[in-house]
């Protein structure tokens, strides 16, 4: 028998090494989706909102450890996180709330020196009381001096309603803060005073009952030491939360009784209650788009009545997060709560809130935004950015504008209603024109930085532009990921002084720009999302300058990977995994041919 040839075996090992890579090479290339406009812009009585949007609600009992002890301690570090959402504001002054139910649960001492005192050191965790003294106000105004304007919301308990000490904080917190003092928030989830035993003389504490103790304290709030305070206009309420239908109350007579005082209807909300440590939800759920639809219509009706009113006042969400009671480890500490910080303040945006506020605890709270160093209140050491910190800056970015914006959701593959869809997006139109300025496009996908094609309708790009868009991308390796997350090209990773630098991760991202003016087609890694500037970036640069005030800005602006393409090209997000196959296929073609040689 003849000996078979020597070559036979590499040939055999190449055939069947090709049989492996070969599905690599023939998977579909798929469509881009389309990012079309709606049938028409957003009309005239839509909900204007401005980019300061996001702002940051901090529990009073343990503000000393965010803003110092004093005006001579305020820490760097949170000069810089609010400096960097001011510099996107557009002039609008940074949104700040001073809240919490240890707010409600807390007393006002106007002869006490320190800023906090805390008084019973067996308090829930949940509601920690303190003392607190008129050295508060002035750290508020010292941070609002430091960042170039802050607007602050002051919580006022409902829990005694007759007590003495509100009108006394109203009336000194009135003088104090003057500008930078937008609204008392009178009571704080009142919804729950019975399920929490916070008021023991009242079975069941009502809608009727609230309404008589709201009476009771506007007739206290006109006979401050300070004054008049109630004349201010600057009262909101109900803050409700949970358990009392919005709609029912407003029509109660409430809204028509008091809207001649009221600034602002006020809200609270979380989408999971974990304070029993039994979350309902998973991570999954915070990268579904349409789970963020049906949240921000809690209180749809509600919030009908309100536009409808003729006594209609701006909606404020003025304390949300991923979930009560400081949060779900493995996912208020995620790039998923990134994401879906983004999201859902958007979607509230359409649905007619005027701002919305995330809300950050004491250190090693899960859901912080950041946290402060392992020290004493106002010590030194480094500070750590955490996700959600970074789900507020695409927000402002996005909604840059001068005259505000009004925002639209796209409906992207039916994810409003679709909960198997991966992708979202929104329309940022000019708050006065019928232009949009920006897209924000969502790719939930934990594909590793797998991308999807998007088709950008050459509508959107205003005629007055050049046609050049750029995108920004907010990106992470998977959306477990809490360190590992840049915007921009950059990072708060392994930085203590909540100065940003470079990312050299490879899942990071840099700017784009992107010739557009018939139309093109970006590219999104998942998981992540891209703000997409129609008009070219406005400059935050002013964001990120280091101590020493030499610039630290850079969102590079190139076009490397992930590629982006003039309409028409046949770029897709199956051309990426395909690009990875023929890679491999390489890999193997070498492999065989040495082993033949």
């Amino acid at each position: 028998m003849a000996r078979p040839s020597g070559l036979s075996r590499p040939f055999a090992a190449l055939l069947h090494l090709l049989c492996i890579a070969s599905p690599l090479l023939v998977q579909p290339t798929l469509a881009a989706i389309a990012l079309s406009p709606p049938a028409s812009p957003p009309g005239s009585d839509a909900n204007v909102v401005y980019s300061n949007f996001l702002g940051i609600s901090l529990e009073l009992s343990f503000i000393n450890y965010y803003f110092g002890n004093t005006t001579d301690q305020i820490p760097q570090p949170v000069v810089k996180y609010l400096s960097t959402l001011k510099s996107r504001a557009s002039g609008q002054p940074v949104r700040l709330r001073l809240g919490g139910n240890s707010m409600d649960s807390s007393t006002y001492v106007p002869n006490q020196q320190n800023i906090i005192q805390f008084t019973d050191p067996n308090a829930n965790s949940n509601d920690q009381p303190v003392d607190y003294g008129p050295q508060l106000f002035e750290v508020m105004k010292g941070i609002s001096s430091a960042v170039g304007g802050a607007q602050y919301l002051v919580g006022l308990s409902l829990r005694t309603p007759n007590s003495t000490n509100i009108p006394l904080l109203a009336g000194d917190a009135s003088k104090a803060l003057g500008d930078d003092l937008d609204a008392l928030l009178l009571g704080n989830e009142p919804d729950l005073y019975t399920a929490h035993g916070n008021r023991p003389g009242i079975a069941n504490y009502t809608v009727d009952d609230y309404i008589g103790d709201y009476q009771t304290v506007f007739n206290n709030l006109q006979h401050t030491q300070q004054g008049d305070v109630l004349s201010e206009d600057k009262i909101a309420g109900p803050t409700i939360c949970c358990f009392w239908d919005l709609a029912s109350l407003l029509q109660s007579g409430w809204l028509d009784q008091y809207a001649d005082r009221l600034k602002y209807i006020t809200l609270q909300h979380y989408p999971q209650n974990n304070c029993n440590g039994k979350p309902q939800f998973g991570l999954d759920y915070y990268t579904v788009h349409a789970n963020a639809v049906s949240l921000a219509r809690w209180e749809e009706n509600g919030l009908q009545v309100i536009a409808s009113s003729k006594n209609r006042k701006p909606v404020l969400m003025d304390e949300f997060n991923t979930a009560s009671c400081g949060g779900v480890p493995g996912i208020s500490d995620t790039f998923a709560a990134s994401l879906w910080t983004a999201d859902y303040a958007l979607q509230m945006a359409t649905v007619g809130y005027a701002g919305a506020y995330l809300h950050t605890r004491e250190r090693g709270v899960t859901y912080n935004l950041f946290d402060p160093p392992d020290a004493v209140a106002g010590g030194a050491g480094a500070w750590t950015t955490n996700p959600s910190f970074y789900g507020m800056i695409p927000v402002a970015e996005a909604l840059a504008s001068t005259n505000g914006s009004r925002v639209v959701d796209l409906n992207v593959k039916n994810s409003m209603s679709d909960k198997s869809a991966t992708v979202a997006g929104y329309a940022i139109y000019d708050g006065a024109a019928p232009t949009a300025h920006s897209l924000v496009v969502f790719n939930f996908a934990n594909a590793s930085g797998a991308t999807s094609d998007f088709a950008i309708d050459a509508s959107f790009v205003p005629s007055s532009s050049d046609g050049t868009v750029t995108i920004r991308y907010l990106t992470a390796p998977s959306v477990a990921e809490k360190t590992d997350i840049a915007w921009g090209g950059q990072t708060y990773a392994g930085v203590g002084d909540a100065n940003p630098v470079a990312a050299t991760f490879p899942s990071s991202v840099p700017d784009k720009n992107v010739s557009c003016a018939g139309g093109c087609t970006i590219q999104v890694p998942g998981p992540g999302l891209a703000v997409v500037f129609l008009a070219g970036a406005p400059d935050f640069s002013a964001a990120v300058t280091n101590g020493s005030g030499s610039s630290t800005a850079a969102n590079s602006t190139n076009n490397s990977s992930p590629a982006s393409t003039t309409k028409g090209s046949g770029t897709s997000g199956a051309a990426s995994v395909l690009g990875a196959g023929a890679g491999l296929f390489s890999t193997v073609l070498a492999m065989a041919v040495a082993a033949m040689l």
